[in-house]
């Protein structure tokens, strides 16, 4: 899997290990908007981090980007394509795959998730997180709440605030119990009542991740970058 690009001097990377791919979960409606994960995403790289994004939403995030092409994930797991063919870059260099059919074939295979992951961690791309935005249950199946608190992201009030919720519950269903929430500035007060409402009716902690950067050069990109990174994702670590 994912032959192309992967690092030749394997003895070499054995002693000079890079930092553990870390995992930040994504929770998203099928064509949705998209926006909310590619600032994540350009925040990261930003800030000097190497992101992957991988997208099965539709296209959603994709779109976000400007990034308009079709090649999905399942052609790598069929070794129909490698993975610079099916990658695409913004023109912020952040790399994103599409990845509907992709989850859905990986999901149906039965193998375990880390098989996936460390085919990421292992490209000599230097990737050091995976993004993972996709709906609820295709999330649940890919990672497990030991892996990852999913980042809520609440961007506006009034249905994006009952959407945030939906998506809250939808995950604890599947065991999950730790969340981080980021908003709009504008938006602050409704996350704290998602806070508040999440704890009260379904038992789950939504912690503060802050406000998502309205561009990457913003005062809070980088301790925005660094809750992600350092309290909601966790490290994959290799064997």
């Amino acid at each position: 899997m994912f032959e192309q690009g992967l690092d030749q001097a394997a003895g070499l990377r054995r002693l000079i290990a890079p930092p553990p791919l870390k995992l930040l979960a994504l929770p998203m409606d099928a064509g949705g908007e998209g926006a909310w994960v590619a600032q994540v995403a350009r925040t990261l790289q930003h800030e000097g981090h190497r992101p992957v994004v991988l997208d099965a939403t539709c296209g959603a995030v994709a779109n976000a980007f400007g990034l308009r092409a079709r090649r999905d994930l399942v052609e790598l797991l069929q070794g129909t394509a490698h993975f610079d063919e099916v990658a695409q870059v913004s023109t912020e260099g952040v790399c994103l795959l599409r990845a509907d059919d992709g989850v859905e074939a990986f999901v149906a295979s039965g193998a375990p998730s880390a098989q996936l992951f460390t085919s990421f961690a292992r490209l000599s791309h230097g990737f050091d997180t995976l993004l993972l935005a996709m709906p609820a249950g295709e999330l649940a199946c890919m990672v497990s709440p030991t892996e990852a608190s999913p980042l809520i992201a609440l961007t506006r009030d009034g249905q994006g605030l009952i959407d945030a919720y939906a998506g809250v519950k939808s995950l604890v269903e599947f065991g999950f119990r730790r969340f981080f929430v980021a908003w709009h500035a504008d938006v602050q007060a409704a996350a704290h009542r998602l806070s508040d409402v999440a704890r009260a009716r379904l038992g789950a902690e939504l912690l503060p991740a802050g406000a998502l950067p309205t561009d990457t050069v913003s005062l809070n990109s980088a301790t925005f970058a660094q809750t992600l990174l350092g309290c909601a994702a966790q490290p994959l670590v290799l064997h």
